[in-house]
């Protein structure tokens, strides 16, 4: 399968430098020195702010991936959720535990775990225009008008110092432009579904620039409900909206403000019952294994729509006190509440004559946040440097029932909706209060020998943070002792860089880093049980180059990391428990990436990771047996590849061509899974035809399709034990496809 899965990808690869091509200008990145006419074309510089600064990538000292808005748009991602098919091999991107409305994120094998807790920080800082997004609750949403997304990789202890032991995934979006526009874009897709997408840049006036932009998408679901004029499986429906205002009263100022609002309701994913366990108790003989995706539910269940709203306004400041000095301030508030209707669905559900089934779970969780970030930069003829204060702080409650929704008759050959309600109290409830203080400076010297190719970076973040929770409802009493938690925690982590310029195109680099993730207490513990923070620490050697006229991007990067007292998780059906490991992880691996653009009009590239994570010995709390534990999202080998080409004039219009392809390896999603995923190899593309004249606009159209090759791949699996001992699996999205129509005015 392997075998398989690289021939694929390297084959889109061969293809991309073979042929010839003649049309316009390329896009992402690419650029054309030669004019109408010319020969020359190749590879443009790509801007990323990785170290709080607007650099070249090639010029910063650290594995980054980027994709800009463009590629997004050809890849057909409209929210953090569309990442889910492996198309950035390091990233992972998987819904907890079937939910579709809250989402881990992981890179190079480093994984949040159960983050929906509200004591519980994610493992990868996520960043809307430098603001940390606090809570893994209602990432799905939809993206607006984005510029560009980075995912650096690796511990960002010192700049994105926020519990970021994996890396960070900082989405950057474009700034009004201060010229009028309008671009609307219409899809119509399968299963029901439809987007709208409106961006509107107004004309500057009183140096004052807006743009607002707005989204609405509805989908139905993968998975029929039986139960009749319930909802189905895996549906959404989506809406949102961002303004912003840029001010700029001088060349050295600028205020930007921005709001958001959205809405997004979910169902959940369909559990399938894939396998049982040996001694595993029978099921209902109304019920069969599903080792294969299935288009309807093995019951009809209640289901309502899992509701998330978030908001949020931010303000950044901008002054260029002189040519090498700046001052930014970043100041955000932003809200979330998040509404979950999850129904199991009958999995870990074992079979009793007129026994209850379809275990629903009813949560509700909020949360606001304040932050307020300040950073002075210099940029000196031998020496840049940012310093930099941090200040976060959140206030978080949340609320849970259970109960069942459906119950067998005596024989288990049917079945009956009876939505019992077990109390209407919450099983368990509790809140928690989050701040975090932060100081911290990085400065890169080149020192004058070598004619200035040699460059030494060293940074240092001083962290002090504080949590405080409570547990106000406990098997739906309030407890008796109470039951709370304090988290203290006052560190140092460092990090340092050396980059050697070989020649201007050629420069290699060294890195160490360090960050740690906050404790916190397990929400959906019994007692409410308390764990500490962990950390990681990582070496990284990295190439970064480019050839053949800037044709040819190749830029490497060989890590090894050690990874202390990481955070596990475990669970038996109806209680979560952390705990700390006593040993060390160790996570080494490869990163390649390959950009070419061989003739003008065509581009493609071919992105390769190989993983090795070595977990160390844990002791399940519920059996208090040592186990390996699994390392979890650490495929061993993964890969993407692109290929986009420029037809040129066709017809009224220009003819684009892309496809985009992953392969996934088999790997594991839980701590304690037992079985790996099966391997994938995803299939996408989109055939457009653009720029075609309307009066004062261009239209386009688009058709698309995602999983062109209905590719079965796994999302979450999991054995249920202890009781019913039966692996449940979220398997990923089917063929979906659709067509696009855009006017550009």
């Amino acid at each position: 399968m392997v075998l398989r899965g690289m021939t694929a990808v390297i084959a889109i690869a061969m293809a991309a430098t073979s042929g010839s091509a003649s049309a316009q200008q390329g896009e992402d990145g690419a650029f054309d020195a030669g004019g109408s006419g010319g020969d020359s074309y190749g590879l443009g510089d790509i801007v990323v702010t990785a170290q709080k600064r607007e650099e070249s990538m090639q010029e910063t000292p650290l594995s980054i991936s980027v994709v800009s808005g463009n590629e997004l748009a050809k890849r057909g991602v409209g929210s953090l959720t569309d990442l889910m098919d492996g198309g950035i091999p390091s990233l992972r991107v998987s819904p907890f535990s079937g939910r579709t409305s809250a989402l881990g994120i992981s890179i190079r094998g480093i994984t949040a775990g159960d983050s929906t807790q509200i004591a519980r920080d994610s493992a990868v800082g996520v960043y809307l225009d430098g603001v940390y997004l606090g809570r893994s609750h209602a990432l799905g949403g939809e993206l607006y008008d984005i510029e560009r997304v980075e995912v650096l990789k690796g511990p960002q202890g010192t700049l994105f110092g926020r519990n970021a032991v994996g890396g960070a995934v900082n989405i950057i979006s474009k700034r009004p432009s201060g010229v009028f526009g309008i671009e609307q874009t219409v899809s119509i897709r399968n299963l029901g579904g439809w987007n709208s997408t409106t961006r509107m840049n107004l004309p500057e006036f009183a140096n004052i620039s807006i743009k607002v932009n707005g989204a609405l998408a509805r989908r139905g679901g993968f998975t029929k409900n039986p139960l009749a004029g319930a909802l189905d499986f895996s549906e959404y429906d989506r809406k949102g909206l961002q303004a912003q205002a840029l001010w700029r009263p001088s060349d050295n100022f600028s205020a930007l403000y921005s709001f958001d609002i959205s809405r997004s309701a979910s169902t959940p994913h369909y559990m399938q019952i894939t396998a049982l366990e040996p001694d595993a108790p029978a099921l209902a003989p109304i019920f069969k294994l599903e080792p294969d995706p299935v288009r309807t539910a093995r019951a009809g269940f209640p289901l309502e729509w899992s509701v998330g709203k978030v908001g949020g306004h931010a303000l950044t400041l901008n002054w260029s006190a002189s040519d090498t000095i700046q001052l930014k301030s970043i100041s955000a508030y932003r809200w979330l509440s998040q509404s979950q209707y999850d129904n199991g669905s009958g999995v870990s559900d074992v079979f009793a004559p007129n026994g209850y089934f379809g275990r629903v779970s009813l949560a509700d969780a909020r949360q606001d946040q304040y932050s307020q970030e300040f950073q002075l930069l210099g940029d000196f003829d031998s020496l840049d440097f940012v310093l930099g204060a941090y200040y976060f702080r959140e206030d978080a409650d949340e609320e849970a029932v259970t109960f069942y929704s459906n119950q067998f008759n005596a024989t288990g050959t049917d079945y009956t909706v009876v939505q019992t309600s077990t109390t209407a109290l919450p099983s368990r409830a509790s809140t928690n209060r989050a701040t975090s203080k932060a100081l911290f400076g990085q400065a890169t010297w080149t020192p004058p020998l070598l004619d200035n190719r040699l460059s030494l970076t060293a940074g240092l973040r001083y962290t002090k943070d504080s949590k405080e929770g409570h547990m106000t409802y406990l098997r739906a009493v309030v407890p008796n002792p109470p039951l709370g938690y304090t988290f203290q925690s006052s560190r140092v982590d460092p990090a340092f860089s050396i980059r050697m310029e070989w020649t201007p195109d050629v420069s290699t680099y060294l890195r160490w880093g360090r960050a740690y993730r906050a404790g916190g207490a397990n929400s959906r513990s019994e007692t409410f049980r308390t764990f500490g923070p962990e950390e990681l620490s990582s070496w990284e050697a990295g190439l970064k180059s480019e050839f053949w006229n800037r044709r040819v991007r190749l830029n490497l990067a060989a890590f090894t990391m050690r990874y202390s007292h990481q955070q596990v998780d475990f669970t038996n059906l109806s209680y979560f428990e952390t705990v700390n490991t006593d040993g060390v992880g160790k996570i080494k691996g490869l990163e390649a990436e390959l950009a070419l653009a061989p003739a003008r009009g065509l581009r493609a590239s071919l992105n390769y990771t190989f993983l090795d994570n070595k977990t160390p010995t844990v002791i399940n709390p519920f059996t208090n047996l040592t186990i390996l534990q699994s390392p979890t999202y650490s495929p061993r080998h993964a890969a993407s590849a692109t290929l986009d080409y420029d037809v040129g004039q066709v017809g009224p219009g220009t003819l684009l061509l892309h496809f985009d392809s992953s392969y996934t390896s088999p790997q594991y999603s839980g701590a304690s899974d037992t079985t790996k995923s099966r391997s994938s190899i995803i299939v996408n593309g989109r055939v457009t035809l653009d720029e075609i004249s309307m009066g004062r606009g261009q239209l386009s159209f688009s058709l698309w399709g995602r999983n062109l090759f209905d590719e079965t791949y796994t999302l979450w699996d999991a054995v249920f034990t202890p009781g019913s001992l039966q692996t449940a699996t979220v398997f990923g999205d089917r063929r979906t496809y659709g067509i696009d129509a855009t006017i550009r005015f």
